[in-house]
């Protein structure tokens, strides 16, 4: 039972570090969306652009990185309409949801690449790419030099790159998971957004969302183990012994990520925000909790909370809390996402000014 319970950790963790935990299987990422501009019948249930939507390769600068990804608009696109910047989760997840290589079995629900069909059927065109770690720029960074200053300066260099597009009206932030955290701080670091959308995001740092979860899957002396171990590892310092499974998390490679993503408190950043906040959590998501939803609308008293009670973490109804339960709406994207995701974007973005 307990290495069942560890292949769900590293099946639904939140919390693969934002660079990679396993550089081989970010590397195979080099293939993935970003089809030629064509017009496609569904053949299968979300996994082909359905034929209402047009897609093309739109790549933009953040740095000295080319960070390539996917512009959706619908196919009938006459004039200027909203556009949305979709910003991945945590882990070598690519821009249409998915994880490659080895751990595409873990995640293949392709949340944002049927996200982003959906919003261009209802007038929103959108824009998902691939993180600075995935395919050929993944070979350009310094790994252990990265922070979470990065991708925030990622997300904040598409925005720009799409403000200055005059196809579109207005910009909009959508962040999933740790992607909800990068866009929050993007937009408090300048990014032109009129409005973030942050879907599942934390409500608190990112350590003791990370404990909490593996408290659910190791006894008590493993906790404990873990306490000093990642206390140690965030202070620079050798972490020491600790569960085989979770070693994965504290390699030396990635813990200048770590250090800076545990400095960030989601509720004292979206306490200043400035621009408009939607805030959507699914009831069923064994990942991030409602209470933490609860949380950032508490902290932004102003931003609009919508809560989804048979969502899970990749938006597909669940009937069931268990992880096991589970695991086909995290590796089947022919599973609909739930009905209420889209609408809430789409009648939210309608309101901006």
């Amino acid at each position: 039972m307990k290495s069942r319970s560890l292949f769900s950790l590293s099946l639904f963790s939140a919390v693969w570090p934002g660079l990679i935990s396993v550089a081989s299987a970010a590397a195979q990422t080099a293939g993935v969306a970003g089809a030629p501009l064509h017009t496609a019948s569904a053949s299968a249930i979300d996994t082909v652009p359905p034929s209402t939507v047009i897609e093309a390769p739109f790549t933009f600068q953040s740095g000295t990185l080319a960070l390539p990804g996917t512009l959706t608009l619908p196919a009938n696109y006459k004039h200027q309409i909203p556009v949305a910047l979709i910003v991945a989760g945590s882990g070598p997840t690519d821009r249409n949801g998915n994880s490659a290589g080895l751990l595409r079995l873990q995640n293949n629900s392709n949340l944002y690449a049927i996200l982003a069909w959906q919003l261009a059927d209802a007038g929103i065109a959108s824009v998902r790419y691939d993180k600075r770690v995935i395919g050929d720029n993944l070979q350009k960074v310094d790994i252990p030099s990265t922070s979470i200053d990065d991708f925030i300066a990622d997300a904040i260099a598409g925005v720009r790159r799409l403000v200055a597009d005059r196809r579109f009206s207005k910009v909009i932030l959508i962040g999933h998971s740790e992607g909800a955290e990068l866009v929050l701080q993007a937009a408090n670091r300048g990014a032109p957004a009129a409005g973030i959308v942050m879907m599942s995001g934390a409500g608190r740092p990112i350590m003791p969302v990370l404990r909490e979860q593996i408290s659910k899957q190791l006894p008590p002396a493993e906790i404990v183990k873990w306490d000093s171990a990642s206390a140690r590892y965030l202070r620079g310092e050798d972490p020491g012994d600790v569960h085989p499974g979770l070693k994965s998390l504290l390699q030396p490679a990635n813990r200048k990520f770590m250090q800076s993503w545990a400095k960030y408190d989601p509720a004292v950043e979206i306490a200043k925000v400035k621009v408009p906040v939607l805030i959507i959590q699914g009831g069923r998501d064994i990942q991030i909790s409602e209470s933490d939803a609860r949380a950032l609308k508490a902290a932004q008293p102003a931003a609009k909370l919508v809560l989804i009670p048979a969502a899970n973490h990749v938006y597909r109804a669940a009937a069931s809390d268990d992880r096991m339960v589970q695991a086909k709406l995290y590796t089947d994207p022919t599973i609909p996402i739930v009905a209420e995701l889209t609408p809430a974007i789409v009648e939210w973005v309608g309101k901006l000014k």
